[in-house]
């Protein structure tokens, strides 16, 4: 579900026709979202309690969104791909068994348990797991599995891992924070489902 909007946001369920949607709107299995030049949205993945802020120029299409009970606790498993522009992502402590995943240039980003975590994930392949981060991405490409662990970072065009170089992302580290502590308690007459 949308939870915040700015900007131009389109969505398409076919690929085809694409409309301006707001916050409250629900997204299926399928759709294809996009945000225009200085848009933005914010994307809460409802059993999980996942939140994926798209930042400007960004296109995803959820591929799967598969929700399961195991002892009567829900777990999603969600596949995004990351088509272009770049995603933060907040995973919550509270998505025990659910998992994320996210594809892009680099191969299969993948969020798996509970522990939280802050990361940045771009279409060319880029990866950042801000440090406090508990749970690794598990990158799978095409040289085999990576693990990206908090204060790191990755890059598909060296291929290289290493220490998380937070000054060219400091407004992005900030933006993340900001994320967090918007979605750590409902915000009073925040936007309700349509």
């Amino acid at each position: 579900m949308a939870v915040s909007v700015s900007g131009k946001c389109d969505c398409s369920q076919d690929g085809v026709t694409f409309t301006q949607f707001e916050c409250g709107h629900i997204f299926e299995a399928g759709a294809i979202i996009r945000t225009g030049e200085g848009a933005r949205a914010d994307l809460v993945l409802k059993h999980s309690g996942t939140t994926v802020r798209l930042q400007a120029r960004t296109e995803i299409r959820f591929d799967r969104i598969t929700v399961t009970v195991k002892d009567r606790h829900p777990s999603e498993h969600t596949l995004l791909d990351l088509r272009a522009g770049r995603i933060f992502t907040i995973v919550r402590s509270a998505a025990t068994d659910s998992t994320l995943e996210i594809r892009n240039a680099a191969g299969r980003s993948v969020v798996e348990g509970s522990g939280g975590g802050k990361y940045i994930i771009a279409a060319d392949g880029t990866h950042v797991s801000a440090i406090g981060s508990v749970v690794p991405i598990k990158l799978m490409g095409e040289n085999g599995i990576t693990m990206i662990a908090a204060g790191q970072q990755f890059t598909k065009h060296d291929g290289k891992l290493r220490p998380l170089d937070q000054t060219p992302y400091n407004s992005d580290l900030a933006q993340l924070d900001e994320l967090q502590a918007s979605i750590n308690g409902p915000a009073p007459g925040g936007p309700q489902p349509k």
